[in-house]
């Protein structure tokens, strides 16, 4: 059985025609071979379809690379590659490379996740309360640490802003109801909006009228 985190830690394309798999694999990418290469796809595809890729061809979870770098990417001998291309994944050169690697250049921003995930697995929050990016717009694209329960550390996900707001955490506490849909948006389903504003506000030391940055989105 898992352990669960405490409150808040947290905070701290081409088209082919080919068999059924080519749309799947149509979205996958790999760089040129000096030594090593790269699996990945772009921002705006799920990172679920570079894990299901990469179980199609037999990768490990150990060669599946996030932290400290740009590209979420799992790493290829020449024998991987050959694979990976055969079952069409497509080749980049390195202006290519580049500009996928700028695409991946996006703010950051942290998200706790109260169910346990393994790459690919579904999360279910699509709120995050903050005191930055407050200029934001809608459509925006965002990486994001999600911190999740138990030993499994730090996943990454993509997330498009749908809306961002100012508003005061006491409006959790004003309206009950509210407070719970909003709780249980941001991951923590087994509190209300009284004791989800309590734990926020021991964590960052504030009162329940400072405002916040409310930021929805969703998982590309």
């Amino acid at each position: 059985m898992l352990k669960q985190q405490s409150l808040f830690d947290a905070f701290e394309s081409f088209e082919t025609e080919a068999p059924e798999q080519a749309p799947l694999a149509a979205a996958v990418y790999v760089d040129q071979y000096d030594g090593e290469s790269h699996l990945f796809v772009d921002p705006e595809t799920s990172l679920d379809v570079l894990h299901e890729f990469a179980t199609e061809i037999g990768l490990p979870g150990s060669v599946y690379k996030v932290k400290g770098i740009t590209i979420p990417h799992y790493l290829l001998n020449q024998r991987q590659r050959d694979r990976a291309i055969a079952e069409g994944a497509m080749c980049l050169d390195e202006a290519g490379v580049e500009s996928l690697d700028r695409a991946w250049k996006m703010p950051m921003i942290a998200i706790h996740s109260t169910v346990s995930i393994h790459p690919g697995k579904q999360i279910t929050n699509h709120v995050r309360r903050t005191f930055g990016h407050r200029d934001l717009q809608p459509g925006t694209l965002m990486k994001a640490a999600v911190k999740v329960q138990g030993d499994l550390g730090v996943t990454t996900r993509v997330i498009r802003v749908v809306s961002v707001r100012r508003e005061a955490l006491s409006k959790m506490e004003r309206d009950p109801d509210y407070g719970r849909r909003e709780a249980e948006l941001e991951g923590w389903p087994q509190l209300s909006g009284s004791e989800f504003v309590s734990c926020f506000c021991k964590k960052f030391t504030v009162v329940p009228a400072t405002p916040v940055t409310r930021i929805e989105f969703t998982y590309v």
